[in-house]
Formats: structure tokens, C-alpha cells, sequence
């Protein structure tokens, strides 16, 4: 079992001392017992030991390949999932145990993002229903401001009032994404959790929104958890990334480090994945450290380290022995017996 150490996250000198939200030991295990009469129970264990601080007025990226368990992780912040084990407090409350009322209370602190904008609306809805959905449930305002603020909200993130009439097939992709983001601002979150917030949209609408997020966090002073499995947009926006495999957090650090000086090889494997288009940049690249293979099942992960089966870098220590998720520069921590420091 994978050690929790008490500093899990290196402070930036920015933030506040305090975190505005933690996530200790969380897991999140599926069971996936195939029948009712099997000796033996089996589980997915989708989040198996995450524990993280996210400051105020922070982005934190989290990003891993497909199945590393991030989304997961995502809704078990947002308690659209109840956690196996472990917790998750926001400003010192502990989630998981307040009673419904408070809890309803406590989610206008905290919004999501969807990943893809069409089916995160209600296709029979119209755009002004979908963004004063939120302001009627909470009863933050009615009647006339209620209709001025959804107006507000839309002109925030570049729509127009015009557009409140408007049923979501009537958008582009872009324009949807906008629509989610203007209902996920309705209550003044204080968090958003962006789950592949812009991965369905095309390039140059990525950007767009990328921006209109940058532009929103200053505007509105808030804290962002960007997932994502695409690493130029996460490293834009990003302050801190988290980097996710199997369940686990291998590395975390600021974004500016991540890049310029990964530890894990799972990490350098990742970056080494990204195409390049221009032949000599391409030349400059890390050779050999490409990933291969497809990541294990969660269901029977491999002893020792997880990524031991499609490391380089593996020898006998990491198939025998789970690394523990500790600092290994000053503000660097990664889970690997032997960082490529």
C-alpha cells in the first residue's frame, strides 16, 4: 500500500498557506465481481490513494492517460461519486459528512465543466432555461433580475442576449462549451472542475476558450482543477499539474518545472508522445522513452510500482516495491525509486 506523507503538495509562495480544498488518501474502488457466486470479490480501483491540496485562486492540472482515473477523481471532488475511502474537505469542511441540506448549501461553492458541451444540456431546454436553472434551484434571484442576470452571464462569456431564445443544437461546439461555462459561473463558484473541458472541441477553439477561462479566474478570482489528456493546453493553463497513472499521482510540481525537468519516466513518456510537427525540433526530442504497450488492469494491477511493466528504466526494486509519493526537489515530488533527477 502506497505511503501518505504529510506534505503532499509543495507550497507556491502565492497561495494562500491554507488550501481551499483537500483531497486525503481518496479512493474510489469499483466492485466488478463477475457473478454472484465467486469466491472472491473483485475491484476496479479507479482512485486508490490521491491526496492533494489545491490553493486558492490556483489552476491544478491533472492529467494521465485514458483509465488513469482522472475524471473519476473529478466527480468524486464534485460528489457525484461517494468515495470508497479517504475524504474530501473544502475551506476545513469535510463533504462527506454533511446532511443533504448542507451539502446543497455548499455546492454553489463548487462547479463542473463538462467534457463534451451537447450532452452536458438538456437538448428540449433553451439556453436562458439552462443558465437560470442553477439561480432558480439555489433561489438566488427571480423575476426581472433573474432574466438580467443570465443576460450577464452570456455577455460574459462572449454570447449575447440574442442567443438566450436558442436551443443548444442551434451552437457550435464552442459556442455550447461557452453556454456550460456561463451556467457553471451562475452561483459565483469559488472551484470549477474543467473534466476535458476543451479535449471535443477543435484547435482554435480550444485556444478560445482556454483564454475565456484564463480571462474568468482573473475576473472572478477563481480556483480551477483543469483534466485533461491533451499536455500543451493543461501546461498553459496551468500553475501546478498532477500527473495520474493507474490511480495514483506519480509526479506533481509547477507547471514550468513539470515540463522543463520531469522525474517520472511515465511523465517523459507522456511529453515524448506529443507529435511534433517540425523535423528538427523533432531530432531534439528524448529518444527511447516513448510509451509502449497499453496501461494494466486496474482490476489486477502489477506489484511494486504500476508503471514497472512499460518502464525503461525497471529493475527488480520497482517490481517489488511501491515507490512512495515523496519530494524529491525542492518543490517536486514524485513516486519513483529512481527519478531522472
Amino acid at each position: 500500500m502506497q505511503q501518505v506523507t504529510e506534505n503532499v503538495n509543495p507550497k507556491i509562495n502565492k497561495y494562500e498557506d491554507k488550501p481551499l480544498l483537500q483531497l486525503i488518501n481518496l479512493k474510489k474502488h469499483f466492485d466488478v465481481t463477475d457473478g454472484w457466486f465467486a469466491k472472491e470479490k473483485s475491484y476496479l480501483k479507479a482512485v486508490d490513494g490521491v491526496s492533494l491540496d489545491v490553493y486558492s485562486g490556483e489552476t491544478l492540472g491533472v492529467v494521465g492517460e485514458s483509465g488513469c482515473g482522472k475524471s473519476t477523481l473529478g466527480n468524486l471532488i464534485m460528489r457525484v461519486l461517494e468515495p470508497t475511502e479517504g475524504k474530501v474537505t473544502f475551506e476545513g469542511a469535510d463533504l462527506n459528512e454533511l446532511n443533504p441540506k448542507e451539502l446543497r448549501k455548499m455546492r454553489s461553492n463548487f462547479q463542473m465543466v463538462f467534457q463534451d458541451p451537447f450532452s452536458s444540456l438538456n437538448p428540449r431546454m433553451r439556453v436562458f432555461e439552462l443558465v437560470a436553472e442553477p439561480l432558480r434551484t439555489h433561489s438566488v434571484v427571480s423575476g426581472s433580475e433573474l432574466k438580467k442576470r443570465v443576460y450577464e452571464l452570456l455577455k460574459t462569456v462572449g454570447l449575447d442576449k440574442s442567443h438566450a431564445d436558442r436551443l443548444p443544437h442551434e451552437f457550435s461546439g464552442g459556442q455550447r462549451q461557452r453556454i456550460g461555462i456561463a451556467r457553471a459561473l451562475a452561483l459565483n463558484p469559488k472551484l470549477l472542475v474543467c473534466d476535458e473541458a476543451v479535449s471535443a472541441l477543435d484547435v482554435s477553439i480550444q485556444a478560445q476558450i482556454l483564454n475565456l477561462l484564463k480571462k474568468l479566474q482573473e475576473q472572478y478570482q477563481l480556483t480551477y482543477i483543469f483534466i485533461g489528456h491533451g499536455l500543451p493546453a493543461v501546461q498553459y493553463i496551468s500553475d501546478r499539474i498532477a500527473v495520474m497513472y493507474l490511480g495514483k499521482v506519480v509526479e506533481l510540481c509547477s507547471a514550468e518545472e513539470l515540463f522543463e525537468r520531469p522525474l517520472h519516466p511515465y511523465t517523459i513518456g507522456l511529453m515524448d508522445s506529443i507529435p511534433i510537427p517540425d523535423p528538427e525540433r523533432r531530432e531534439e526530442r528524448r529518444t527511447g522513452n516513448m510509451l509502449e504497450g497499453d496501461m494494466p488492469n486496474p482490476v489486477n494491477p502489477p506489484s511494486g510500482c504500476a508503471f514497472h511493466t512499460r518502464c525503461p528504466y525497471a529493475t527488480e526494486k520497482c517490481v517489488n516495491e511501491t515507490p512512495i509519493f515523496e519530494e524529491k526537489k525542492t518543490g517536486h515530488m514524485a513516486a519513483c525509486h529512481f527519478p531522472l533527477l
